[in-house]
């Protein structure tokens, strides 16, 4: 039976073979924000997909006949079909290589039976209210194409008025003040039109803020465990260097999110540069820290050749930090092992710039790619299908290098012999003409702002109210506060957060921003004047308009997810120190 049309409610698509199965998924699901449409096989299924919209496909891989992993390589090669989300239902336990099989078919999740109601209702939730958004944009995005058409026409129009209107003037004068007049009601709608492009882009920004904070909230319990993992003396050292290898792919896959936001800060202008006078040669030093562990697992020899006797730049020294560990990140990537990275600086233009030149002795560029190299989403021909070269990556480091470059009033470029004969990038920054000061060292172990600390210390604060309404976060914190001897209360929403703090008295607040039914600001704000009560916040967003709001209501720390152990128990020694010391 194909699906018919609704105006409110959203297409989701059940596939099983096994009605009982089909009542059970509805009797989870049931809504009347949903239309939930039945298929006992794939042949039906596949007529429902070409007559209806879905949002969502659950689906079951064992089915006589045409099994799921089948049926969902066929919806993916149907353009109508191939972007509708799928998530896989299995009554027995799958091997890597079978969920990767189900992953690689375009699935975004894997589920086992019997199945938790809550997370299914979460997971198509989620996809559900992306399917909305995604309506949405069309919408706004052919309102937009729309007004861009009769903008051109209104243009063309007037064009042909003014042209006759030169050969007509001194008879017309009566029809030049009603062209004029036409005029002025055009320009009224383009700032109509601009407003209206202006509100879709915000509406995309918000959505991709939106979507970090999703991607961002599921790693913060991996990175967590892994990073506690990775240090417990008890696990036999191939455990934790497991452990180790987790936690590092969690933080990568952060910092791709990271890129993300970054890229639309830039494009929006909201980018604050820290600008001070700040030392190249410190901060190139560090960069190649940063990226040593790669280095000497490759066996690169790097060569610093620092040889500018100037090296004071007016530059934030985080985001100049994040410009060289992207370049000389992506030298590393693409130098063969045993091969060598030379870092140089000099003085180009009479010694009014600091030129900074990383080459390496990798894969090399053809001219096609180093005329894309800094543009976003960008990757060399070595990415593409059937190419003996894949290193990944999704193309937006150095686009954003060259971005923060620009901000600091400088250039960026590449330059390449060829194919297998290396590559090096230059950039070029203005001199500052004044003294550097000394930068303190920071320890790589601990988040930036943040002391590394032991496992064991001295501790001034006991009672912790923690407030997350992600489970298994809440539960991951409360497990490793609780091993560290802090007594912990958990709140899982703002009312429920409000009870425990009239109930009890703590020392400290850890709670996440965003809460199912207000944020965590208003509740610190009630909070902070209580006598020796401090709070740190949590965000699964990290931009600086967040940052800003938790400062403003009275957290002491952030902690953007997903965090680690190290910047955890940084976090609380940092408030103890502050108890301490009040």
């Amino acid at each position: 039976m194909s699906p018919a049309i609704n105006a409110s409610a959203i297409n989701i698509l059940l596939v099983d073979d096994e009605s009982r199965n089909l009542d059970v998924l509805e009797s989870f699901l049931q809504s009347s924000h949903y239309r939930l449409v039945r298929a006992q096989s794939a042949e039906d299924a596949l007529l429902l997909l070409l007559e209806g919209e879905f949002a969502v496909i659950v689906l079951d891989i064992n089915m006589p006949g045409m099994s799921g992993i089948e049926l969902a390589n066929l919806i993916k090669q149907r353009k109508r079909t191939q972007h509708i989300p799928i998530i896989f239902l299995t009554a027995y336990y799958q091997e890597d290589k079978h969920v990767l099989e189900g992953y690689g078919t375009g699935a975004v999740d894997y589920l086992t039976k019997p199945i938790n109601p809550q997370i299914l209702k979460s997971k198509i939730g989620v996809f559900t209210d992306l399917f909305h958004k995604t309506r949405a944009l069309a919408a706004s995005n052919a309102a937009l194409e729309l007004e861009v058409a009769q903008r051109q026409h209104a243009e063309a129009a007037l064009q042909s008025a003014n042209d006759a209107l030169e050969a007509r003037v001194e008879a017309r004068t009566a029809d030049l003040i009603h062209v004029n007049e036409e005029l002025r009601k055009r320009e009224a709608a383009l700032r109509v039109s601009e407003a209206s492009a202006k509100a879709a882009s915000q509406a995309k920004d918000d959505f991709l803020a939106t979507l970090s904070h999703e991607l961002r909230t599921p790693l913060n319990p991996v990175l967590l465990l892994a990073t506690e993992a990775a240090r417990n003396e008890a696990l036999p050292a191939e455990v934790r260097a497991d452990f180790e290898t987790i936690a590092k792919n969690v933080a990568l896959e952060a910092r791709l999110i990271d890129d993300l936001l970054d890229i639309t800060l830039i494009a929006r202008g909201k980018v604050v540069l820290d600008l001070r006078p700040t030392d190249v040669h410190a901060i190139l030093r560090d960069a190649v820290a940063m990226v040593r562990e790669e280095i000497d697992q490759k066996q690169i020899a790097v060569k610093l050749e620092l040889k500018s006797d100037r090296q004071t730049v007016l530059g934030d020294d985080v985001r100049l930090k994040q410009v060289f560990w992207n370049v000389i990140k992506n030298a590393a990537k693409f130098t063969p092992p045993g091969g060598q990275i030379l870092i140089e600086t000099s003085q180009p233009d009479n010694g009014e710039a600091l030129l900074i030149k990383v080459t390496d002795s990798g894969i090399g560029m053809t001219q096609m790619e180093l005329d894309r190299i800094f543009e976003a989403f960008s990757q060399g021909d070595h990415a593409k299908q059937g190419s003996t070269h894949r290193f990944g990556g999704i193309g937006l480091g150095l686009a954003i290098s060259r971005m923060m470059v620009k901000l600091h009033s400088g250039s960026i470029s590449a330059a390449s012999p060829g194919r297998n004969q290396g590559t090096t990038i230059l950039i070029k920054l203005p001199l500052h003409h004044g003294k550097v000061k000394a930068s303190p060292v920071v320890n790589g172990s601990a988040q930036a702002g943040l002391p590394s600390v032991k496992a064991e210390t001295d501790r001034h604060l006991h009672r912790i109210l923690l407030v997350e309404d992600h489970q298994p976060t809440a539960q991951t914190l409360n497990q490793l506060l609780t091993r560290r001897k802090y007594e912990v209360v958990v709140a899982n929403c703002l009312a429920e957060a409000r009870e425990c703090a009239n109930r009890d008295d703590f020392d400290l607040l850890i709670s996440d921003i965003g809460l199912p039914d207000g944020n965590g600001c208003e509740l610190m704000n009630e909070l902070r004047d209580r006598p020796n009560f401090i709070g740190i916040a949590l965000t699964g967003y990290g931009m600086e308009e967040d940052i800003k709001r938790s400062q403003e209501a009275g957290f002491v720390l952030q902690l953007t997810k997903p965090v680690s152990v190290q910047a955890l128990e940084g976090a609380l020694l940092a408030v103890n120190d502050r108890l301490s010391k009040s």
